[in-house]
């Protein structure tokens, strides 16, 4: 109507400088014209729109009330966020012992000499071509549900563009890690900062990475990327169901299941964006397995009445009897989760297929059940393929029995249970007087410590991290080291013999100033000596790596014993193997976060491998493929950037 009324302003003004006789015909004009220009027509479409709104209001509500309907979430709706990603960046390392090199003209150069000028830095161009400096590629993976302030691993590696020969000693200087790759005009773009990135730089050991030969120009900083920005998780509604009804549906449902505090406030999960777009916040308890969060989510009913909800309890009830559909039951009993598929869980618990234990032990875990503890704990010992998700379940439950429990596996003799349970107990509660250690400061730089935890234990283990956290845990009495003859673990770090059965450490500075410190000779004393003489993690380390590869230490030691996910139960034996054999039908994915590709040593414990088919209902049970966790189908937009750095 305002643009008919523009139209028609310049007509009427005219109209009126005619006499009055002619006001009558001046409104039939008007009028004449403005049903021409479709006044009418704009009219009847506002009209039919509203129709159709009506039409299909009244359809959704009488297909929420058809007992044939799509009754669960993910029948109606697939998964947003569900996949792993990377960030990446160009940065400077410093501090090195003149084994950095003069960066090659071009994109590379370039672009790092913006970022050093829009940090003010001095004489950028002379500072980047020093021999103590090397332009390196930075990368940082995150997970769904990582929210913003996580503390993640960087990998570090020299830039083609950069002759460097070797990364020890260096520290990272501050970078910012985007999306970033090169597009169709040959330019190097990114997104907006997503993560920062800074640290000193750890030399992964030849005993740990498996290569013949190191590889002095890769690294990582351990806890080196803190993330700006949470990974959202959502739900995409399908188009035949793409309704505020059902969006309001699924959010009410979602939410009167699924909700936790936060700071002394009840927060919800599910918030509703438009008639497609569901935005989900991942609870708290969840966090370490965010595919089965979301297998739950998809699992749930919505708009159901008690007698429906009942009827799909017991169909849950006889589905967790095969060993093929017990994943898919035990996460629908846990999604309906009252008291009624809690005690269906509990008496699936003695079931004498693993599958079918472990499954139900799980979902109870996540409801805080203390009937599924001994259950995990016993899987968690003499089954490794379930291990890692045990564990999680043993961290997760806030019943009293899950702590014993992790403090009795503390003092197994397999090391990455020991680990694992260590960290089930920090993430329980980080304060924890179990977990809590010794700050040994090495540097002066932030960031330039460790953490030395020690664990009393009739079974003597040093655990070494190098995901995470910087830090040594000592499992037992103090280990005695024994030196024959002057060690250089690292070029700049040497260990030798001293009187006393003391061992003498010195360490140069890429300064060239030398630091010494006389300890006595056992693993505790040398972890305090080497900060003393400011050492940094990497010198740690190798010192320690090489103690053990020579026989300079009475106990064992274990280079970051997680227990990774990617094995593979066998059902026929019950044997875990970390390969699987293609022409054994019984054997049963756990899940393949850290199988194959370059971060097989690197992953998280949750998997990316899909169980659900959100667009189909599912009216008969399939076979599993996956028991564990499981990773709902993901119908996220691509990244707009491509993968990799180099052009």
């Amino acid at each position: 109507m305002d643009r008919v009324s523009r139209f028609c302003q310049p007509i009427l003004g005219c109209l009126r400088l005619k006499s009055n006789r002619f006001g009558t015909k001046a409104m039939l004009v008007m009028f004449t014209l403005m049903h021409t220009l479709g006044c009418q027509s704009w009219m009847n479409k506002d009209k039919e729109k509203n129709n159709h709104f009506a039409k299909e209001t009244k359809r959704f509500k009488e297909l929420l009330e058809d007992p044939e309907r799509p009754r669960l979430v993910g029948e109606v709706a697939a998964a947003l966020g569900m996949y792993a990603k990377h960030y990446d960046t160009f940065g400077l390392v410093g501090n090195l012992p003149g084994t950095g090199g003069i960066v090659k003209p071009g994109m590379q150069r370039d672009w790092m000499l913006g970022e050093m000028r829009s940090h003010d830095v001095d004489n950028p161009e002379q500072v980047l071509d020093s021999p103590t400096t090397a332009l390196v590629k930075l990368r940082t993976y995150i997970n769904p549900g990582d929210i913003k302030g996580d503390v993640l691993d960087m990998d570090v590696e020299v830039s083609t563009e950069c002759p460097a020969t070797d990364l020890m000693e260096g520290m990272v200087f501050e970078a910012r890690l985007r999306e970033m790759g090169v597009q169709s005009d040959g330019k190097l773009h990114s997104s907006n900062d997503k993560a920062l990135g800074s640290g000193e730089i750890v030399i992964l050991p030849t005993s740990y990475t498996k290569k013949q030969e190191p590889t002095p120009t890769l690294g990582v900083a351990i806890g080196g990327a803190r993330l700006l920005e949470s990974q959202q998780l959502g739900l995409r509604i399908e188009p035949d169901y793409r309704h505020v009804i059902i969006t309001k549906a699924i959010e009410k449902a979602v939410n009167a299941r699924f909700f936790y505090n936060d700071s002394n406030k009840q927060k919800l999960v599910a918030e509703g964006k438009n008639d497609w777009h569901i935005v989900l916040t991942t609870v708290p308890k969840y966090k370490f397995d965010p595919a089965h969060f979301m297998s739950v989510i998809l699992a749930t009913g919505f708009g159901e009445s008690p007698a429906e909800q009942q009827e799909r309890l017991l169909g849950c009830k006889k589905l967790l009897t095969r060993r093929e559909t017990a994943r898919r039951a035990a996460v629908e009993l846990e999604a309906i989760g009252n008291a009624e598929s809690k005690s269906v869980l509990i008496d699936a618990l003695g079931s004498s297929d693993t599958e079918i234990r472990f499954h139900s032990a799980y979902s109870l875990a996540y409801m805080d059940n203390k009937d599924c503890i001994p259950v995990l704990m016993e899987l968690a010992r003499y089954e490794p393929a379930f291990r890692p998700l045990c564990l999680i379940g043993l961290a997760m439950n806030e019943d009293s029995l899950a702590r014993e429990g992790l403090e009795q596996l503390l003092q197994e003799s397999e090391p990455e249970l020991r680990f694992g349970a260590f960290w089930a107990i920090r993430h329980r509660n980080p304060a924890d007087m179990t977990v809590v250690g010794e700050k040994i400061t090495t540097g002066e730089l932030p960031g330039q410590s460790f953490q030395l935890v020690q664990i009393p234990s009739s079974t003597p283990l040093v655990a070494v991290s190098l995901q995470q956290k910087k830090e040594i845990v000592l499992f037992g009495n103090a280990t005695q080291v024994r030196l024959a003859s002057a060690i250089a673990p690292t070029p700049a770090l040497r260990l030798s013999p001293a009187m006393g059965e003391q061992v003498k450490i010195s360490k140069r500075q890429t300064t060239g100033e030398l630091s010494t410190s006389t300890v006595n000779a056992d693993i505790i004393s040398i972890l305090k000596g080497l900060g003393t003489v400011q050492a940094n993690y990497n010198d740690v380390v190798h010192t320690i790596d090489w103690l053990s590869s020579n026989g300079g230490l009475s106990s064992p030691v274990a280079l970051n014993p997680r227990p990774f996910a990617g094995r593979e139960y066998q059902r026929k034996n019950a044997i875990a193997t970390d390969k699987g054999d293609d022409s054994c039908a019984d054997v049963v994915k756990i899940d393949n976060s850290s199988v194959g590709g370059k971060k097989s040593n690197q992953s998280g414990w949750w998997t990316p491998t899909s169980w659900w088919k959100p667009s189909k209902p599912t009216s008969e049970a399939k076979p599993a493929t996956t028991v564990g966790s499981g990773l709902a189908k993901d119908e996220s937009t691509k990244n707009e950037f491509s993968s990799g750095l180099d052009p």
